[in-house]
């Protein structure tokens, strides 16, 4: 049996040995739950949350402006926030006007 784990670690070193080195690091502090903060990938995921939302950049403005009032930006290599939707023509129906 100590054949079979012999031959199992020696294709692990194997595989190991081939794959990128910062990926190896990434995968140990993982597994310990310790992934270092990646603050590009960071910022194109939000990117892209904010250009999926189909709100005419409202939530962008908000969020800018909530980080304004914490003294942060919103900084995503200069993106800027989409033009807004043109208003409604016609209020919505069934609903209090506030």
């Amino acid at each position: 049996m100590s054949d079979l784990r012999k031959e199992l670690l020696r294709q692990m070193k194997a595989i190991r040995d081939r794959m990128d080195p910062k990926l190896v690091e990434r995968a140990k502090l993982a597994v310990f739950g310790k992934v270092p903060y990646d603050s590009d990938a960071a910022k194109e995921a939000v990117g892209h949350f904010l250009d999926a939302r189909d709100d005419g950049g409202a939530f962008r403005r908000k969020l800018e402006q909530a980080l304004k009032e914490e003294g942060a930006a919103l900084d995503l290599d200069g993106e800027q926030a989409p033009e807004p939707a043109p208003a409604p023509s016609k209020p919505r129906r069934g609903g209090r006007v506030t």
